[in-house]
């Protein structure tokens, strides 16, 4: 094994502080758009531009038959970054929601083979043992359905040298036979330290994007999204 593998191997645990919106699919309806929409958040973020990316990801989105890590705020995903990197298994936990900031912990298992991986081992990793013991009804998992995305991202830095990422996501939705169900487009803006400078900082970006998109931010993540159209009663309706 080599060093880099070795690396790749270690699981790893962390948060994410981060706000969401739903917007318009056509805010993301080619790469143009999506560089126009990104340039202008950049712009209105009053942040420093550090870096910036365009990848394609396809994630794999696991729950059991009766939606219990859905109802749960918690999530358990295979996440395929398709020629540009390792493939990761990802595990999410909502611990709280503050003025509209979802607060996250996070764990990653790499996946050498995701073509292999079996709903069974899913569960049986780092990942999903948590969850195991997150949500103690979990029940046999299947995969519900499948994302496709096409993200430009940028890395940005403010004065007080917090990293905030912001990320424009067109989205596919697709049911476990690999049918389009719907489309949908998602900003999110995050840091990944939890310093109060850091934290002040996203909030000011946050109210920035807010009223430019004229939305709140959304209560909803991704996993849910698919899973609402996929058959989950979402109880809250919003």
């Amino acid at each position: 094994m080599t060093a880099a593998e070795r690396i790749l191997r270690i699981p790893r645990v962390g948060v994410e502080h981060e706000y969401r919106w739903v917007v318009p699919v056509t805010s993301l309806a080619d790469a143009a758009a999506h560089v126009e929409l990104r340039n202008r958040l950049i712009q209105i973020s009053g942040l420093r531009l550090a870096d910036q990316a365009a990848i394609l990801q396809h994630t794999l989105c696991f729950d059991d038959g009766q939606w219990s890590l859905t109802a749960a705020n918690c999530s358990l995903t295979a996440l395929v970054n398709r020629g540009q990197g390792p493939s990761w298994l990802v595990a999410k936990e909502t611990i709280q929601w503050v003025d509209g900031r979802r607060d996250v912990l996070e764990m990653t298992e790499y996946v050498p083979d995701v073509k292999a991986l079996s709903s069974a081992q899913a569960l049986a990793g780092r990942p999903g043992q948590h969850l195991s013991r997150r949500v103690p009804a979990l029940g046999e998992l299947r995969v519900f359905g499948y994302l496709a995305q096409r993200r430009t991202k940028a890395a940005l830095l403010s004065e007080q040298q917090a990293t905030v990422a912001v990320s424009c996501d067109a989205i596919e939705l697709r049911d476990a036979r690999s049918e389009l169900v719907n489309t949908f487009a998602v900003v999110e803006v995050e840091v990944n330290q939890a310093s109060r400078i850091d934290l002040d900082v996203l909030a000011g970006v946050a109210d920035r994007f807010s009223a430019h998109f004229g939305l709140a931010p959304a209560r909803t993540t991704k996993p849910q999204l698919a899973a609402r159209g996929l058959g989950w009663n979402d109880p809250r309706g919003d």
